[in-house]
């Protein structure tokens, strides 16, 4: 599964080793590899919270429809 990070960036969410809000209204993705870590910022915390709980939701049904 892929990941859009702005209009210049995608990521392979295969390669994520764990995904975790940050402080500050951020999502951290830390990454096996090279790639290292990417920090997401939001506007506000509530926005932060919307955009991970979507973010679960999907990897989680992706999950259960690779099963």
């Amino acid at each position: 599964m892929w990941l859009r990070l702005g209009d210049g960036e995608l990521i392979n969410l295969a390669f994520a080793r764990t995904i975790r809000k940050g402080d500050e209204a951020t999502i951290i993705i830390e990454m096996s590899g090279d790639d290292g870590r990417k920090v997401l910022p939001f506007p506000t915390e509530p926005h932060r919270d919307q955009t991970f709980e979507k973010l679960v939701e999907n990897l989680s049904r992706l999950r259960l429809a690779l099963k």
